[in-house]
């Protein structure tokens, strides 16, 4: 995973106003005052893959007890979908091609470590996999699993990641259903 692309703006609570980091907030305390945050703007993916039915890739984080979509940062000049085929090649050890674009999704956390609140948007794409393996994944994390579709949601820490999963199934289960269709007409 690499270093996400970082912004550091002061937000002034209750309002959609930036302010540079250095710019100065005049109002103060949890009614409306400012705190200062960091946006990260990230890429993944929904891998899947057809054994005898839909199976999804998910990731363990090294020292982090949730299974998780495979995404990281976006490095500069990069654009979304690349890093995303990066970012899974490097944590699941698969490789893939991009079926769709799934949008994106956005969220807040606070980061112990830098002891400031984070806004996060991770722009998601359903990526094929074509080839790899779940044991050559990176250090950071512990374990990379092809789970069932039903399963990779019951064991998903993230609601809305579960989310993203069920929009990608409901894509491929409308592609392979439209596929079928045209494979049963006859020839005219």
């Amino acid at each position: 995973m690499r270093v996400p692309t970082e912004r550091y703006t002061m937000g002034c609570l209750g309002s959609t106003a930036e302010r540079p980091a250095l710019g100065i907030c005049t109002k103060s305390g949890r009614s409306g005052g400012c705190v200062e945050f960091k946006s990260q703007t990230s890429s993944g993916g929904v891998v899947f893959r057809y054994d005898s039915r839909l199976e999804i890739c998910l990731i363990n984080p090294v020292g982090r007890r949730v299974w998780a979509l495979p995404k990281g940062g976006i490095e500069a000049g990069e654009r979304p979908d690349t890093a995303a085929l990066r970012e899974i090649r490097e944590e699941t050890g698969i490789e893939g091609d991009i079926v769709a674009s799934l949008g994106s999704i956005d969220y807040w956390f606070y980061s112990r470590e830098e002891q400031r609140r984070v806004h996060k948007t991770v722009h998601f794409f359903v990526v094929e996999a074509t080839g790899g393996d779940t044991a050559c994944h990176d250090h950071e994390v512990s374990e990379a699993r092809w789970f069932t579709a039903r399963h990779a949601l019951d064991k998903m820490t993230y609601p809305n990641e579960r989310e993203v999963v069920r929009k990608a199934t409901a894509l491929l289960q409308k592609e392979r259903a439209g596929r079928r269709r045209t494979a049963r007409r006859p020839p005219t």
